[in-house]
């Protein structure tokens, strides 16, 4: 049987080893889709050079507090084989590949490899459950510039899935058995910020966090503690997303907390450092109870349902 189309799981990717920290921060800050620097694009560079230089100790030193680098490829290399599991259980041939927007793997090089195995089309499935241009479209953005370099077809592939059943589940397993233990706890949910700018432009992300949020309500009820929405991960001097994770937790002393991240499919530094170190240590400060932060969905069978679901329906549209 001949097959001529892959799926790629599309992420943000992070640095492997501490020593890859400056060229990661670079190719992340020179992103006009991520960051737009004030003035025009040519000096984004320039702005990146710097920034990517001024922070490299900070950030290396971060890394090396969780272990000395990123696990996410170690962590979607399992979301890419067990999705891989489900669409051979249902008789879909397709190879699946992980496509990194600012680490390796990169698109440049994994789709002249499926080129010369003869794919002719690229099914994207992104590993950003909210619809956003600065994740979502830069990604898919990299991915038209390669694919159309190269000849090959790209197809619309699963783009974002806010509110789906399955997504949800594997958001809310975890945080009603957290709540069996707590049932008193304050609900945090945290989200990755945004550029206030991106927001007046357009950008769905917000409108798409907060589906999230009031589904999880939805499904699981009113909590005696509360529930809490907060970005995190906040860069540069411009107007961001509010209220931020900080200022939150500041308010909350005396208090259990339950702090569930919505935005990231797998463990990086934005949870393993900001989440159980940075912002840990916030909460403690201001006082409160107890502290516990939920695990990123990774290849929770639910969550893979999500994906297998969503990609086997768009490999039947084409």
């Amino acid at each position: 049987m001949t097959v001529d189309t892959a799926v790629l799981l599309l992420n943000l990717g992070g640095p492997l080893r501490s020593r890859d920290v400056e060229g990661f921060l670079f190719r992340l800050f020179s992103d006009r889709d991520i960051i737009k620097f004030p003035g025009p694009p040519f000096l984004q560079p320039l702005f990146a050079t710097l920034l990517a230089k001024g922070r490299r100790k900070e950030v290396m030193g971060r890394y090396d507090e969780i272990g000395g680098g990123s696990p996410i490829l170690r962590e979607t290399a399992l979301q890419a084989a067990a999705l891989r599991l489900s669409l051979r259980e249902a008789g879909r041939p397709e190879p699946v590949r992980i496509v990194f927007r600012n680490s390796s793997p990169r698109a440049s090089g994994v789709l002249r490899s499926l080129k010369g195995q003869g794919i002719t089309r690229l099914l994207p499935v992104t590993l950003y459950p909210h619809d956003c241009l600065a994740t979502t479209g830069s990604s898919i953005a990299e991915l038209e510039r390669e694919a159309k370099a190269l000849g090959l077809a790209m197809l619309p592939g699963v783009r974002h899935y806010a509110t789906d059943p399955d997504y949800l589940e594997s958001l809310a397993a975890p945080l009603e058995a957290a709540l069996k233990d707590c049932p008193g706890a304050t609900v945090v949910i945290s989200a990755h910020s945004l550029p206030l700018q991106q927001i007046a432009k357009g950008d769905p992300y917000q409108r798409e966090i907060v589906a999230t949020v009031e589904a999880l309500k939805a499904r699981i009820g009113e909590l005696p503690g509360g529930w809490r929405l907060a970005y995190q991960s906040k860069v540069g001097p411009i107007k961001w997303l509010e209220p931020e994770l900080g200022s939150v937790l500041r308010t909350l002393g005396g208090k259990d907390l339950i702090v569930l991240p919505v935005s990231f499919v797998t463990e990086h530094i934005e949870t393993l450092h900001e989440l159980d170190i940075q912002f840990r240590e916030v909460a403690m400060k201001a006082g409160v109870r107890s502290y516990h932060r939920l695990p990123a969905p990774a290849a929770a069978p639910a969550f893979i349902r999500c994906l297998a679901r969503r990609t086997l329906a768009a490999l039947q549209d084409v």
